[in-house]
């Protein structure tokens, strides 16, 4: 995301702490075999295509739901699948809109 509203009474000062929750909005035009082809690297990484809008390569890690691990996030949902053979299986998959919220620790 490309910046994130805070109000200066619950800002973190530097140094401290805090946990971020990374939300994502995924992109529904990606067929299943565009999707399991799209990362023969093997990557796990999220890449900025502009704005909000991100390509996002992992493995999947968990079935139902099935959970993809992009190195700095872990992503929900980009397939639907109970078949445990999918897990360790590599994929690639665009996110519509990446946002977050922060906590205090």
């Amino acid at each position: 995301m490309d910046e994130f509203s805070v109000s200066g009474a619950t800002a973190p000062a530097i140094g401290d702490e805090f946990d971020l929750e990374l939300i994502s909005f995924l992109d529904d035009d990606e067929t299943w075999e565009e999707m399991f082809s799209g990362n023969p690297d093997r990557k796990l990484d999220l890449e900025s295509l502009g704005g909000w809008r991100y390509r996002a390569y992992g493995q999947v890690i968990q079935i139902e739901p099935v959970i993809v691990d992009c190195g700095l996030t872990r992503i929900e949902g980009p397939v639907q699948s109970n078949d445990a053979r999918l897990v360790g299986e590599y994929l690639a998959f665009s996110v519509a809109r990446l946002s977050g919220r922060g906590y205090m620790a």
